[in-house]
């Protein structure tokens, strides 16, 4: 599940924060600067108590009534800011730290040099642990309503690559609730700044993300502009933060803010609050963990579990709740073999796809599953029934069964026909089958619609899929060589 992304109260937040900071260094007698002096000898004072005192409070405050001093220059005031922020920076309050960094950039854009310092503090401002997970972790969740009605699965999984020279993590994301989404994240295997975001949702849009130094460079599928951001301060993808927020100081009582930026939100910069609370127990598919409760300003929460791993174990948000199914590690480039003993058939998928079964489907003798690409570039299904359970007139051939199912497809969806070479005959491990490719619009694209039929010995096994029309033929030789590796015991 997304996050969905609102304007936070950050500046006003930062600046609130720095006014409470000075009305407690002045109840609590930290140093003041003596009156009459100038804004340039109150900064000399503030420098002499940081770096020789090491007085971080009275330091603190000269800072801020340098910048406060209206006729301040623009030179004395940004050198103050700045040291307002390192001084954040050494009492590790990173959050306030990135604020005054902020600032300093937005205000003070002129002061070329300090701007480039400030910016090199904020790339390291949020504290960060050692991830958590191991090449290739794979999380799967089921996607269910608050009454345990499953409406589909959602993935997580983490890999560990090289870009021209430098470490990165690959983060990749999979929903099916419905309508399917997934995205492709690159980031800095340390600091986890952003490199490239590829976020692509069924219904809303298809987006990439190129990030530089101070600024981002988004280009929506289908269109020609190309939006340019600049970047002030330390700047997630939205498509990493469920990841990045595994690698925070997690405890109880733990604050902090952030700002990500959401490319099919129109590539706007958010801000997120995160506040922790636990630890308490949550029971799911994948077991029992002690968890930490992470509840954001947007009406989200998410555990994560207190353990070493940091495992997302649940969340919950717009209307829905995921909860942990399994965790497997997975090699780069690893076919996925499944094998169902009730039915006895076994397939093997291409490289990171998903082979999720129907729990709504499930009766004796029955078995529906998705088979979900990691492109989110088709809807894809699997049905196997015992033959002896289909109707009798189905019996008679896979043509016969195959009539019956593409009758019924045919009413859900719009402008649906059979191309006039769209049966075939073929055979599926040695058995009779045919094949069946059909044009048609699904909402107002245009769709093609394919499925293929066998009769083994035990079982009968419809394979189908729908695509956009673009990516047909690059699709087809992908389900060829899945439908090709199913065999009966």
């Amino acid at each position: 599940m997304k996050t969905k992304l609102h304007l936070s109260t950050l500046s006003r937040r930062a600046k609130t924060s720095m006014l409470l900071l000075s009305l407690i260094g002045l109840v609590g007698g930290a140093q003041a600067a003596d009156p009459g002096k100038s804004p340039s000898e109150i900064l000399e004072q503030g420098i002499y108590s940081e770096e020789t005192k090491g007085d971080l409070d009275a330091a603190m405050q000269l800072y801020q009534q340098v910048v406060a001093e209206a006729k301040t220059g623009q030179a004395l005031a940004a050198q103050a800011q700045y040291r307002l922020g390192v001084c954040y920076y050494k009492k590790k309050n990173y959050t306030e730290a990135t604020a005054a960094f902020a600032k300093l950039t937005k205000e003070y854009p002129d002061q070329k040099e300090l701007v480039t310092r400030a910016n090199e503090y904020l790339a390291g401002a949020t504290a960060l642990l050692p991830a958590p997970w191991t090449d290739g972790e794979d999380l799967r969740m089921d996607v269910k309503f608050p009454s345990g009605f499953k409406l589909g699965v959602t993935r997580y999984s983490v890999a560990a690559d090289e870009l021209n020279g430098r470490k990165i993590w690959r983060l990749s994301s999979q929903l099916f609730a419905g309508v399917q989404q997934w995205s492709r994240t690159e980031v800095e295997a340390d600091s986890f700044k952003p490199i490239h975001s590829h976020w692509k949702h069924t219904l809303i849009g298809d987006a990439e993300t190129t990030y530089s130094a101070n600024s981002a460079e988004v280009k929506m599928k289908g269109k020609d502009e190309v939006k340019k951001i600049d970047l002030d301060g330390v700047i997630y993808d939205n498509e990493e933060a469920i990841q990045l927020w595994r690698r925070l100081p997690l405890a109880p009582g733990y604050k902090t803010d952030m700002r990500v930026l959401s490319s099919l939100g129109g590539g706007n910069c958010v801000g997120l609050k995160l506040d922790v609370t636990g630890p308490e127990k949550v029971t799911v598919p994948a077991g029992t963990f002690d968890c930490f409760k992470v509840e954001l300003n947007i009406k989200q929460t998410f555990w994560y579990s207190a353990d070493e791993h940091r495992y997302l174990v649940k969340f919950e948000g717009g209307g829905v709740v995921a909860e942990l199914k399994s965790i497997e590690t997975r090699k780069a480039g690893e076919p996925v073999n499944y094998h169902d003993p009730a039915l006895g058939f076994s397939l093997t998928t291409p490289p990171d796809w998903i082979i999720d079964r129907n729990e709504k489907e499930d009766e004796k003798g029955k078995a529906a599953f998705l088979l979900l690409d990691p492109e989110a570039t088709a809807i894809t299904q699997l049905h196997v029934e015992a033959l002896e359970g289909l109707k009798p007139e189905t019996q008679k051939s896979p043509r016969a069964w195959a009539d019956l199912k593409v009758a019924d497809a045919a009413k859900s969806v719009k402008d649906f026909k059979v191309r006039p070479d769209g049966w075939q005959e073929l055979t599926v491990a040695g058995h009779r089958a045919v094949s069946v490719v059909a044009d048609c619009v699904q909402g107002q694209e245009k769709n093609v619609l394919s499925g293929v039929y066998t009769f083994g010995e035990t079982n009968a096994a419809e394979f189908w899929f729908m695509v956009p029309t673009d990516d047909y033929e690059t699709f087809r030789p992908k389900f060829d060589a899945m439908v090709a590796s199913y065999k009966e015991k």
